[in-house]
């Protein structure tokens, strides 16, 4: 069994360790784009950053993550990526172990002076601040390389696609700029989700949202708090990674656990 997807092994997929010897002169300085740029971000409703390959820390971390995600913009930078781990949505740890393999791999398909002209776009869900889950899409660019091609840097724009309803929690595309325009390489779905255990309680709580029955009603028919029925529907949604009861329905019909 592979250990869980971390941050370790997320530069490990990008920088071999043979190539850390090879850049430690190399000075990657941080951004600063100023505040009228980072106004213009939140307003946008976009959450930008840049990767340091080298420390595994942020170049740059824009103020609108507080803004998708609810978290503390300074408490998520400090945290480097192990706040992007934290957070990460459990079912699609694994389905990222394998976007970022396979991001590596099409890098390692391009001569060093073109894989600068590649981007991929991926998506993948992260648990909120408010415990909603909220399904992102990242648009990312390599901006430098060492001299064997290895990513030195990054440059990533991150947007909520949650109202999309997209049925496909993990997927990566990917596209090669050039001067008569963007030609796509490839689009892969990922399908990584892990078996959902939900208790008899909760199951019966599903029975009667199916039915139709209010969180009140379902307190008064199973003689529970209303509070109780609450947290049972919220762990239900957390469990199938989805924002909404008409999603919770859907999934749980397709995981058979509804007639």
């Amino acid at each position: 069994m592979l250990p869980q997807y971390n941050v370790l092994q997320m530069r490990a997929a990008f920088r071999p360790p043979g190539a850390a010897g090879t850049t430690r002169s190399i000075r990657q300085p941080p951004i600063d784009p100023g505040p009228d740029f980072e106004n213009l971000l939140v307003q946008s409703g976009v959450w930008c950053y840049s990767i340091n390959y080298l420390t595994g820390r942020y170049r740059y971390l824009s103020p609108g993550v507080e803004r998708l995600l609810g978290y503390d913009h300074q408490a998520w930078q400090f945290g480097g990526l192990q706040s992007v781990f934290r957070h990460l949505h459990a079912d699609d740890r694994e389905c990222l172990r394998k976007i970022h393999r396979e991001i590596a791999k099409e890098l390692e398909r391009h001569p060093v002076g073109e894989r600068g002209n590649l981007v991929f776009v991926y998506t993948c869900r992260m648990l909120a601040a408010n415990g909603s889950v909220v399904h992102l899409n990242h648009h990312v660019t390599f901006t430098s390389f060492d001299a064997r091609g290895h990513p030195l840097t990054d440059f990533v724009v991150v947007s909520d696609i949650t109202a999309l309803n997209a049925s496909t929690a993990c997927l990566l595309h990917v596209k090669q700029r050039a001067p008569e325009g963007d030609r796509v390489r490839h689009t892969t779905l990922f399908r990584c989700d892990q078996v959902v255990e939900v208790s008899p309680r909760e199951l019966e709580v599903l029975q009667l949202v199916d039915r139709g029955l209010s969180s009140q009603k379902i307190a008064d028919h199973l003689y529970i708090s209303y509070n109780t029925v609450c947290t049972h529907r919220k762990n239900l949604l957390r469990k199938a990674g989805v924002s909404s009861t008409v999603q919770l329905l859907q999934y749980a019909r397709k995981a058979g656990l509804l007639d």
